[in-house]
């Protein structure tokens, strides 16, 4: 995920307190997006890592030609990716 070219996390100052350990809010709720999308990722993907990475960070039709790591700034999108996944998982076509 370090490719993740709109991160904040490649922000000098956010790579210093992530070293610290402490993040703000927002970087905070980023990163429990991340971890969140990338988990639903992985199961639909069983498990594999590059699969799920790829997925991640290419554009995907059903999220209107965006890439789901791109649609992690706010909580209404983290929850469209979500959805989509959970959707992609049980079969339902979209």
């Amino acid at each position: 995920m370090a490719s993740w070219a709109s991160s904040p996390f490649r922000n000098p100052k956010v790579v210093r307190r992530a070293k610290a350990g402490r993040f703000n809010t927002i970087e905070s709720d980023r990163l429990v997006a991340l971890v969140a999308v990338f988990e639903g990722a992985l199961f639909l993907f069983e498990n594999e890592k590059a699969g799920a990475t790829e997925w991640m960070t290419s554009p995907v039709r059903g999220l209107g030609s965006k890439r789901p790591t791109n649609m992690l700034g706010t909580r209404l999108e983290t929850l469209a990716v979500l959805d989509f996944t959970g959707q992609l998982e049980e079969g339902v076509l979209v």
